[in-house]
């Protein structure tokens, strides 16, 4: 019975520690991801250990991430805010999500997108990280909003869990398989929106975060909006694109060499420190295919003739090497 005893007590010990924490709640700056559809439609209703299998994906366009610091307006218009995430998609539409972040405790304060706009006089909180698994915080939420031609008030809930950890693969949209042990936090809100002239309408936002245990960056992401009064239900879904974090060989930094800026409608930049001596430049799409193939010391060249859409080029120096996204407008 001792040796049962203690077999059970190292195996509960085992699974407690099997999960990983999420780090952080957000993704690393600079990546880019595939918006991706899938069918049949992917299931995330499971929750504790599961095997996700999303390989139907279907890339349908790109965006990336950035960040930056709160502008005076900004700080006036969302107050407490320490960081703006910006998604900005090869359509040049940019989403913005405003939040505090003190002691790695983070709330939003506000959340801008094209035709909806949050704004919460209450932070919302998302949580306390590192996060493990089946920790969970709720808090009350309210504040004003827009949506496309309605505005008005809400208030609700924010609840958010690490609900699930397990296998995540997915198939190739562009820059390789995805196969590895995620983590995943599961944010929901609901609110009533009080709107003049029409009352009260439900609504709800629930997003999926899925995060690798290895090196924390945020590999898949889906967001619904519900609002049924209104005939809204929309699903977005990203898969995250590993070359979008560039690759350095030799001594060459991301320092040294940098697109400016980033996004670009008809003419590519190329920022060289120290007087770097470029030796190439190959433009490849997110499908891994060449696109563009510049030999010699250039630090400026057309890209019109390109699509719209996410881009990597790889730049060779005499110092090696580094691949850089960028958006063609």
């Amino acid at each position: 019975m001792k040796t049962k005893l203690l077999f059970l007590t190292l195996l509960i010990s085992y699974l407690g520690f099997s999960q990983t924490p999420i780090s952080s709640y957000y993704s690393v700056d600079g990546s880019g991801y595939a918006v991706v559809t899938s069918t049949p439609a992917i299931d995330q209703t499971a929750t504790g250990n599961q095997t996700w299998n999303f390989t139907n994906l279907t890339a349908n366009g790109a965006t990336i991430d950035s960040y930056a610091a709160p502008t005076s307006g900004e700080l006036t218009t969302y107050p407490g805010t320490t960081s703006v995430w910006i998604v900005t998609d090869n359509a040049m539409e940019t989403n913005k999500i405003f939040t505090k972040d003190v002691s790695n405790t983070v709330s939003y304060t506000g959340v801008e997108r094209t035709d909806l706009v949050l704004n919460y006089s209450d932070n919302a909180l998302i949580g306390t990280f590192p996060m493990s698994y089946n920790a969970t915080s709720s808090d009350a939420v309210a504040g004003s909003f827009t949506y496309t031609t309605f505005s008005g008030t809400f208030t609700g809930t924010i609840v958010t869990t690490a609900d699930a950890y397990g296998t995540l693969n997915m198939n190739d949209v562009g820059d390789g398989a995805y196969t590895g042990s995620v983590t995943r936090l599961k944010i929901v809100q609901t609110l009533t929106l009080t709107v003049p002239f029409v009352g009260s309408v439900p609504a709800s936002q629930t997003s999926y975060n899925y995060y690798d245990n290895a090196n924390g960056h945020l590999v898949f992401r889906t967001n619904n909006l519900k609002v049924d009064l209104l005939s809204v239900n929309e699903t977005i879904m990203e898969s995250f694109l590993p070359n979008s974090l560039g690759t350095n060989n030799n001594v060459l930094s991301a320092n040294q060499i940098k697109i400016v800026p980033n996004i670009v409608e008809n003419t590519l930049n190329i920022y060289a420190k120290n007087d770097t001596v470029i030796r190439s430049v190959i433009v490849t799409d997110m499908n891994g295919r060449t696109v563009l193939n510049v030999e010699g010391n250039t630090t400026s060249f057309a890209v019109n003739q390109l699509k719209s859409g996410l881009y990597f080029a790889t730049i060779a120096t005499e110092n090696g090497s580094i691949i850089q996204k960028f958006i063609k407008k």
